[in-house]
């Protein structure tokens, strides 16, 4: 019995591996067909961060200088553009062959092991499910994976901080440390996952292993957070092991305050290049938010009491705001961060929207989360709900669609076969009536588009921006 236990643990190992190889062989077969071969913007800035770390003919770790972004994912690209130096590669490929494999890891692995941790199953999603979930994601991200950009490795770096958090080896603890560390450093929003990880560390043991646990825990955090602190320390002069995320320029003096105040100007907003689109930030514009901004004039806010005090003489209108930030953040019309070409795919949102449907079914139908899944949830969700208020791009909320996705992939299927007509017919007519809504809302963010890409967004039905100007706006805020 033994022996023939341990021979299925290897052939699950086996399996495992498998699977990881081959969603990161499929991932690299279509980005080298993928019609992206170059780096954008925020891409091409990451690859060129790694740069910061070579000085003077040799390699300084404590070179790196930037204050608006932490070294980890920098560092990473450096090791990427050593290889390229080497294999006399392009850029791009050594960018697409690394985020394979990181695809492979999260989809095939990490990802399914966070949601065994999260159920308490014996054994993690079956492969066929796995594959589910990857291919969902390959649908709706897939072109994400082209470029040198943070939200996929930071996800990654999380989930593997609450995958190992839970192990009771101490080595598992001290390995979800230095992944929690990681992921901070490349996102410093995931801050607001530090308490549920603690939590996580902390739950189902005793309180005389909590001391070592949460020793061992700031151990392995500290090992990454150390030379974060040292490069804050040499070149700004400020003490802290976090990422200072502000930049020497007054344009970011701070920047979650710039982006609270982006918040309020822009619903949405997406990243066009090529010939095909004016190249350059696509906007949809928030009139009410603008005319808030105006009412009380505000510039850029300066500090957090600034930002609370705004919220308190408009709660309403804020939130019917960041209301509109969820489902837009939500509402995937393109797999790839960079647009040559507005074309979304009617039957990508009409997936997407089902998807949400039925992941409401699956929550609906499963109960009250437990203590270790409500914890779980935090963390993956909390950042989130911390970037509502932002000026919203699709990839804030990664970890929320992905877990939409993972509950489809992984969650119990509604009981179709033994529910009644009545329940079925419920169940139908309040999807109609969820999709019909959804393409509404849709429709009415596209009408907020800025004027200069109306001719290449809006369809031919004749769809335009709203008429009301920022004046009136502004009136009917004041009136609130």
């Amino acid at each position: 019995m033994l022996l023939a236990g341990v021979i299925r643990k290897w052939r699950g190992r086996w399996h495992e591996a498998a699977l990881v190889v081959g969603i990161a062989a499929g991932y690299t077969l279509y980005l080298f067909a993928s019609q992206y071969q170059n780096l954008y913007y925020d891409a091409e800035l990451y690859w060129k961060l790694g740069h910061r770390f070579y000085q003077d003919g040799h390699f300084n770790l404590l070179a790196y200088d930037d204050s608006l972004r932490g070294y980890a994912y920098p560092l990473l690209n450096f090791v990427s553009l050593a290889v390229r130096k080497a294999l006399h590669l392009p850029a791009v490929v050594v960018v697409k062959v690394l985020n394979a494999a990181m695809a492979g890891l999260l989809f095939g692995l990490v990802g399914p092991r966070v949601w065994q941790a999260a159920t308490g199953a014996g054994q993690p999603p079956a492969i066929a499910r796995r594959l589910v979930w990857a291919g969902l994601v390959f649908i709706f991200w897939r072109d994400y994976f082209n470029f040198s950009l943070s939200d996929f490795p930071a996800l990654l770096a999380l989930a593997v901080a609450l995958w190992q958090v839970q192990q009771r080896r101490v080595s598992g603890v001290a390995l979800a440390g230095m992944a929690l560390a990681l992921a901070l450093n490349i996102r410093p929003i995931y801050l607001v996952a530090v308490p549920p990880v603690l939590a996580l560390a902390l739950l189902g043991h005793t309180r005389s292993e909590w001391l070592r646990r949460l020793a061992v825990l700031a151990l392995g955090t500290g090992l990454v957070l150390t030379p974060q602190w040292l490069i804050n320390r040499r070149h700004f002069g400020v003490n802290t092991p976090l990422v200072l995320s502000r930049s020497k320029e007054p344009l970011i003096h701070n920047l979650y305050l710039k982006q609270l105040k982006w918040g309020l100007l822009y619903r949405k907003y997406e990243t066009s290049v090529g010939r095909e689109l004016p190249t350059g930030q696509i906007l949809f514009l928030d009139e009410r938010g603008r005319a808030v901004l105006q009412a009380e004039q505000v510039d850029q806010f300066e500090s957090a009491s600034q930002y609370l005090r705004t919220v308190a003489h408009y709660p309403g209108v804020l939130a019917r705001t960041y209301a509109w930030h969820l489902f837009s953040g939500l509402d995937i019309s393109h797999p790839t961060p960079y647009l040559r070409r507005w074309a979304p795919a009617p039957w990508l949102a009409a997936l997407n929207y089902s998807l949400w449907f039925w992941a409401a079914l699956v929550v609906i139908g499963g109960g009250w989360p437990t203590r270790r899944q409500a914890l779980m949830l935090a963390a993956l969700l909390l950042s989130c709900l911390a970037v509502l208020p932002m000026g919203m791009e699709v990839r804030f909320l990664l970890p929320l669609h992905l877990l939409l996705l993972a509950l489809v992939a992984f969650g119990a299927l509604p009981g179709w076969a033994t529910a009644s007509r009545a329940r079925l017919i419920i169940v139908g007519v309040s999807y109609v009536i969820f999709l019909t809504t959804c393409f509404h809302l849709s429709a009415r963010v596209l009408q907020t588009i800025e004027p200069r890409f109306e001719a290449y967004l809006l369809p031919a039905s004749g769809i335009v921006g709203s008429t009301q100007s920022a004046s009136d706006i502004q009136g009917k805020v004041k009136a609130q």
